[in-house]
């Protein structure tokens, strides 16, 4: 009798404990705020090159639609079960601190205003040190260092990504799901539109200082009978 009672005593103890399992688990399901989308990795970097993202970043912005579709397959209303929503998978505080909503408001935004919130945040990250040092390099640790790079570092926490940089290692950090920055910048090269074109800015040169200048055509000047246009001694 005691024996039974002991083991009764036991079974009792362990069933809150069950159920607090089978809670947290529902809790944790994802979920979805208005409609389903499934924008491309294009569409995504289209957005981002019409938002306010400083412009070294939007240089290599091909790679930021495959992050787009990394983080949520290109479903702006997609939440993940634990914190973060949209297309770039902002969290509660960045939703509230750069969109001014909940995470439902978020959901429910157009794909630019989801993307010009994220802008505002990873300009914001842009000052952070590990970004800094990151952006003063071209490659880390065998990585191109481009805009998908830059943006990870910021995603996964700079913070965590400070960690990486004094290792020097790809893996200084990884999270609780075993994803490193190097490898979620990796993942959105891959997922890029294949016929996208970095380097293209929203806005066409308009003015002498706004053209590339990388072909030096001020140190190398075409002869005067290359020029195309060629004037007279008495024109000038």
């Amino acid at each position: 009798m005691g024996r039974q009672l002991a083991r009764l005593i036991t079974t009792l103890a362990f069933v809150p404990m069950l159920l607090a399992a089978v809670t947290g688990h529902a809790l944790a399901q994802k979920g979805q705020y208005c409609e389903r989308t499934n924008y491309s990795a294009q569409e995504i970097t289209d957005a981002v090159r019409n938002s306010s993202l400083r412009d070294d970043l939007k240089g290599t912005s091909c790679s930021l639609g495959g992050l787009g579709r990394f983080e949520s397959g290109g479903n702006k209303g997609v939440y993940n079960g634990s914190c973060c929503t949209g297309i770039f998978q902002l969290n509660n505080a960045n939703v509230q601190k750069y969109a001014g909503t909940d995470r439902a408001g978020y959901g429910c935004m157009s794909l630019q205003d989801q993307v010009d919130a994220w802008a505002r945040l990873t300009n914001a990250g842009y000052n952070a040190p590990a970004v800094k040092q990151l952006a003063s390099m071209s490659t880390f640790d065998g990585q191109k260092v481009d805009a998908s790079f830059i943006a990870a570092c910021i995603q996964l926490g700079t913070g965590n990504c400070q960690k990486m940089v004094n290792s020097g290692s790809c893996s200084g950090f990884s999270d609780i799901n075993g994803t490193t920055i190097c490898g979620m910048a990796s993942n959105a090269r891959a997922m890029a539109d294949p016929n996208c074109k970095d380097g293209q800015a929203v806005c066409g040169p308009s003015g002498p200082g706004d053209f590339p200048t990388s072909t030096g055509f001020a140190a190398n000047p075409p002869t005067a009978t290359t020029a195309s246009i060629v004037v007279a001694p008495t024109d000038v």
